[in-house]
């Protein structure tokens, strides 16, 4: 047994990227697999995504394309199912861990190299990322590809390298495609640029105006559209800043910090925080600038969002561009240390994210285990919604229109309701600003002689309908057992009203009531 464990160890060593490869296509794999067997129910994100990549276009009201366009191709090809609109989730992340493979093999060798691309595929966030399909996994994909065209560029010699630029750029102009976040990208490249000598070997004027030219030309659909759309997404992403309120959330700050644990994992973030802490000695061991590299597309995300939180709110998942390069820098750090004696830290990391990876997928194919866990809360979002579609379906069949307010649960509808007969939807807005998709697409024109059914999942915003309406009949009820409550009540309890005699002048309202 020993004996067979060493000849592994000894072809790994004689053949890193044949090992490389077997393994990231071995847990890409596995993931497809388990995509057929997660009890999941598409997120509303996700639903969303979906909805956008019915009608192709440069652009959508809170994203760029990337991600409608990649669940269009997978629908296309599979149909509508919960799996295909995640298909390419894991598939794109096998490619993330070879990019960064790719990295680590250019600038400190193989066994860096090897650790980075397992980090990568076992980071929590990144387990998590193959259940589902969000804007990250594409973005994340761009830059872990800019960056090995990068390092690419930095290896070749100076009269060479054209093809290094093109992938770059293309790359950076792709990244700009899945998400803005890629802003990152070049501000980092910046950075390396004044601190790193490593970095300096890029500074090829006639490559950097390739590349540059090469992301403008991808991107600039992108930015006609939304100047073609009264700058939609940029408009959005602004507002996710959330700057009108109070400037000083300390609280949010040491939320989005203690996030970071959960993103990268306790060891991983931690050894990264221990690390900076002894950076001086770090950089002496390193005599070409090839950690300042790294850390120079580290650090900036990293900073930038901690501001964000202090001054606003941040969610967890904002700094994922950070991590592509710390997945390859940590390895280097702790292999370098007394002879790579620190590789326990990584092995400790992965052992500890291979069990909490097991753990959630137990999770993701048995709901029951979070019930009996008290985790409900965590699932309750990805779950009940066929069931509730099916029985909603039925309900308001006969009706002129089905309304309702509320973005997420429009997107569940929508996605539930997909090929299947029912009356057109009518999104209502609120508070007369229109702020997500479906109140653009599904906007609410109700006739004066309709006769409607609304549909609400809480009773927070009710008496806007008051006035607007001459008759509201409650109907109906329809509950979920998520074994959770919103609000006061059983999640997920939907209200049905029967809603007639619509008045356009009356601005509605209860008289002191919500």
């Amino acid at each position: 047994m020993i004996e067979n464990i060493r000849k592994a160890l000894a072809v790994m060593e004689d053949r890193p990227t044949l090992t490389v490869l077997i393994a990231v296509g071995a847990v890409t794999f596995l993931r497809l697999v388990l995509l057929f067997l997660y009890q999941t129910s598409l997120g509303p994100d996700e639903a969303q995504y979906w909805f956008w990549g019915q009608e192709l276009d440069w652009g959508y009201y809170s994203k760029p394309p990337v991600i409608a366009w990649s669940i269009a191709l997978t629908t296309g090809l599979f149909g509508d199912h919960v799996w295909a609109v995640r298909f390419l989730s894991p598939l794109m992340i096998g490619a993330m861990a070879l990019c960064l493979y790719g990295v680590g093999r250019k600038l400190y060798g193989d066994r860096v190299a090897i650790w980075a691309a397992m980090l990568w595929l076992f980071l929590p966030a990144i387990m998590l990322g193959s259940t589902m399909i969000t804007t990250d996994v594409p973005l994340l994909l761009c830059w872990s590809a800019a960056l090995f065209c990068l390092v690419g560029l930095a290896e070749t010699p100076k009269e060479q390298g054209t093809w290094w630029a093109v992938g770059l750029g293309a790359a950076i102009g792709m990244g700009f495609l899945s998400k803005y976040a890629m802003i990152y990208f070049p501000l980092g490249w910046v950075i390396a640029l004044v601190l790193s000598p490593y970095a300096r070997r890029t500074f090829r004027p006639g490559k950097i105006a390739l590349a540059l030219l090469v992301a403008a030309v991808i991107f600039a659909p992108n930015i006609w559209w939304n100047f073609a759309n009264g700058l939609q997404t940029l408009s959005h992403t602004a507002d996710n800043a959330n700057w009108s309120g109070q400037l000083a959330h300390p609280d949010e700050l040491l939320d989005f910090v203690a996030g970071q644990f959960g993103v990268a994992g306790p060891i991983i973030f931690g050894a990264f925080l221990f690390g900076l802490f002894t950076l001086r000695r770090r950089l002496l061991l390193d005599g070409k600038g090839r950690d300042l590299f790294l850390l120079s597309f580290i650090l900036p995300p990293l900073i930038i969002i901690c501001v964000q939180a202090f001054l606003s709110r941040a969610h967890a998942n904002w700094a994922m561009a950070a991590y592509p390069a710390m997945t390859v820098l940590l390895p280097a750090w702790f292999l370098r240390r007394e002879g790579g004696k620190g590789v326990w830290v990584l092995r400790s990391s992965l052992g500890l994210h291979v069990v909490i990876g097991l753990f959630f997928t137990a999770v993701l194919l048995n709901f029951s285990l979070a019930d009996a866990m008290g985790m409900s809360k965590s699932v309750k979002r990805l779950r009940g919604w066929e069931q509730q579609g099916a029985e909603l379906l039925q309900s308001v069949q006969g009706y002129d229109a089905v309304i309702t307010d509320e973005r997420e649960f429009a997107a569940h509808l929508n996605w539930e309701w997909r090929g299947k007969d029912h009356p057109p939807m009518m999104v209502a807005d609120l508070n007369n600003r229109p702020d997500n998709t479906y109140e653009y697409v599904f906007a609410f024109e109700p006739k004066t002689d309709g006769n409607y059914i609304l549909l609400r999942p809480w009773a927070v915003g009710f008496c806007w309908y008051v006035g607007r309406f001459e008759t509201i009949d409650l109907v109906g009820t329809n509950f979920i057992d998520l074994h959770d409550e919103r609000r006061g009540r059983p999640e997920r309890t939907i209200e049905l009203f029967e809603v007639t005699g619509y008045d356009p002048d009356s601005l509605g309202g209860c008289h002191g009531r919500s």
